[in-house]
Parts: C-alpha cells; structure tokens; sequence
C-alpha cells in the first residue's frame, strides 16, 4: 500500500522531482564550483599566511638577535660605567667633604678676616675724607698762592724776554759792529801769521832747517812801573795764585812720567809748585826777576833766563815735558814758532809739550779780555800752533778747551722761554766760549 501512494506521488509529482532533481545537480555543481573556488582562495590565503609566517619568523630572528645584542652592550655598559659611576660619586663624596671643611675654615677663620679687613677699608675710607677735607680747607688756598707767585714769575719772565729782544737788538744793533770789527782785524793779523806758517811750511817740505830769525827786541821789557810791581800785576791780569795752583793739577796729570819737566815762563811757580807736591822733578825758568825771585822764596828750582835759551842750553832729547802757560801770546809769531821748534828738539821720544794760551775763538776773549793786558802781543790761533807743532816733528794728540765762563753769566737761563733760549745759548758759545786752549802734543 505504501509503495502504491508512494508511486502514484511518485507519477503525479515526477515533473516536480525531476525539476528539483535538476536543481539539486545544479545547485550541487554551484556549490561544488564554489568549494573549488574556496580551497583556491583557502590555498592562497595559506600560501600568503606562511608566507607572512616565515617573514615574521625572519623578523622575530632578527629581532631576537638584536635584543640579544643589545642586551650584552647593555651589560657590558653596566659592568664598566657602573664601576666608574661609582668611583665619580666617591670623587663628588670626597670633593663634598672637601668644600665643607672649606665652606667651615672660612666660616671660622677667613670670614673674621674678611671682616676685619672689611673694617680697616672702612677707617682707611674715613682717613682719606679727613685728608681730603684737610686739603680742600688747608692746602687750596695755599695753591691758589702757589698759582699766584707763578703768576707774577710769568710777568717777570715776560720782562725777562722783553730785556733779552733789547739785548738781541743792542748786540745786533751796538755790539755785533764793534765785534766785527775786531774780528776782522783778528783774522788780518791771523792770516799773516798762517802766511808765516805756510812759508814754514813749505821749507820743512824742501827739507831745510827750520829755523826763525828774531829780531833783538823778542823779549821787549815791560815798563819800569809795571815791572816794578810784577806780582800785582799777575794778579790783576792773570788770577789769584790759588785759582791758578788749582788749575796746574790739570796739567801734572798729563805729565806724571814725564821727568824731568822744564816750565817755560814759570811766572810764580803754580805749576812748578803742583808738580813739586805731585813728586814729580821740575824747574822752570822766567825773565822777571821778581817772579824768580818769588818762587825762590817758594823752595823752587827757578832760574832768570830766556825761555829759548833754556831749552837750547837743556840738551837735544834731555826732557820729559815742556810746559808753556800763557806764554805764547806775549811773544811775537816767529819767537813763539822757535820755541816750539826749540822744545821739539829738547824732548826725548814720549815727551809731551803743552802749551796754553788764550782762546782766540772766543769774541768775549779775542776781541775783549785778550787785550786787557797790555803785554800780549796777539792771540795765537789753535789750528796755528797744531801745524807749527806738526811741522816740527811733534804728534798733536789733541786741543782742549780750558776755563769755561762762570754760568751766571750766560744769557741762556733755565726756565726762558724755548726760541729765547735756544737764541741766548747760540749767543753764549759765540760770544763766550772756554776761555783758554791747551795743545797737548807729544815727540814720537
């Protein structure tokens, strides 16, 4: 019965089953095209999953091997930087400890200094406002007199100035004429000298003896009243005995081995009395016989004789030095140039000869004070008695200038204005130049 209901449904409903038998096969290709596309795209997912894996597996590695890197730099940081840390904060502990002990000596010791010193600037600070207040009430008005007296010495020295432009004028104007003059007829009787000396000259270049006429009256005597009073005389022309005694120590220096020493025109004895107190032997020899006579009463060895004479009478090469002070300019050129020529021959080889006489170079000497004494014959030039010397054989070691003028007598003063007084001092080594020359010369 069953299988008759269950074939007539099947009859009545075949249609039905074959159209959904249809649908299943269909449905299952659908489905079985879809479960082929889901293993593919199951098969892809797993590719790209493992793919992904073994990438997250090499990255896991890598970083597995950086960690473990890192991890032992770290370690080894630790163990070394750990120590060092530590020792640095040993260092800071003791540094600490350092600056403590300092920050407590320096509160105990060094900050009661500061203190102290602190109040001693504050006392100094007070003693220098009583100074200055001391200052401003003491001391200012005496700088304002101190301003004054300045002042008034300005004014003077513009009266000063005032009389050096007329003295300037008067010497430009009134003097400077009169000095002229005077030089020009010292150059005159100078040129006739060197004429004499160029004349000289030439006869020691032919080689003929040098040898000068004089006349009988060289030695021309002064008057009867002068002569009579000699020594005043020498006095008031030539110095007082002690100023001349201290010049004479000069000249013995230069003739400390120079025994025996001749002094030509000895006068009264300055120099023979030097020499004598120095040790040294010497005589001298003079035509006045009251200064012989002088320097007898002195103990000297003085004799009355022409100086010539004496030096010819010594013998050729018996000397050691020959001294002539202020002896050449009383005599005439040729007599002077004999006595040079006579002591050339008289001293041994090393004798030295000196020989002082007046600066002629001099206008305040040449053209003034030469001429007070009325014995002088003329002024004998430096640079002639330096060749007439040469001429003879001697070697002029040199010519100094001797005596200068007292310096209050300058017109150049301290304090003149500059021009005033570079003006006044060009005017001083003009007009009042060294007032004697002294020829060292010495026989080779």
């Amino acid at each position: 019965m069953a299988r008759f209901f269950r074939g007539v449904a099947y009859y009545f409903l075949r249609h039905d089953f074959r159209r959904l038998h249809e649908e299943v096969a269909a449905a299952r290709t659908d489905l079985a095209e879809a479960l082929a596309e889901q293993s593919r795209a199951l098969r892809e997912i797993r590719d790209h999953l493992e793919t992904r894996a073994n990438e997250s597996a090499a990255a896991f590695e890598d970083l597995r091997s950086a960690y473990l890197a890192t991890r032992t730099e770290f370690e080894q940081m630790r163990d070394a930087r750990i120590a060092g840390l530590a020792a640095a904060v040993d260092r800071a502990v003791e540094a600490t400890s350092i600056m403590r002990n300092e920050v407590e000596l320096f509160r105990d010791e060094r900050f009661p200094q500061a203190e102290a010193a602190i109040a001693g600037l504050h006392a100094a600070a007070e003693t220098v406002q009583r100074e200055l207040e001391s200052v401003r009430d003491g001391r200012v008005p005496h700088v304002e007199a101190d301003v004054a007296a300045v002042q008034g010495a300005l004014d003077r020295l513009q009266a000063t100035v005032a009389s050096v432009q007329a003295l300037a004028e008067e010497l430009r104007d009134g003097r400077m004429p009169a000095l002229s003059a005077r030089t020009d007829a010292l150059v005159e009787r100078l040129a006739q000298e060197l004429a004499e000396v160029a004349g000289l000259a030439e006869r020691v270049a032919r080689r003929e003896p040098l040898t000068v006429a004089v006349s009988p009256d060289v030695e021309a005597r002064v008057p009867a009243a002068i002569a009579a009073a000699s020594t005043r005389f020498v006095d008031a022309f030539r110095g007082r005995r002690e100023e001349i005694l201290g010049r004479a120590s000069e000249h013995v220096r230069m003739l400390a081995s120079c025994a025996p020493v001749l002094d030509l025109g000895c006068g009264r004895g300055e120099t023979l009395e030097a020499l004598r107190d120095a040790g040294i032997e010497a005589r001298g020899v003079d035509t006045d016989p009251a200064m012989v006579a002088a320097c007898r009463r002195l103990g000297l060895d003085v004799e009355e004789r022409d100086a010539v004479e004496a030096l010819r009478a010594a013998g050729q090469g018996s000397l050691g030095g020959v001294t002539a002070v202020h002896v050449v300019e009383h005599l005439p050129a040729a007599a002077w140039m004999q006595l040079v020529e006579a002591a050339a021959k008289a001293l041994r080889p090393g004798g030295v000869l000196l020989v002082e006489t007046p600066n002629p170079e001099s206008l305040r000497v040449g053209a003034g004070l030469f001429w007070a004494d009325p014995t002088h014959r003329a002024p004998v030039h430096p640079d002639a008695l330096a060749f007439v010397a040469k001429a003879v054989g001697l070697e002029v070691v040199e010519t100094r200038l001797l005596h200068p003028f007292p310096p209050e007598q300058a017109l150049a003063r301290p304090g003149q204005p500059e021009p005033v007084r570079e003006l006044a001092a060009r005017l001083d080594a003009w007009l009042s130049g060294p007032r004697d020359i002294l020829l060292v010369a010495r026989k080779p």
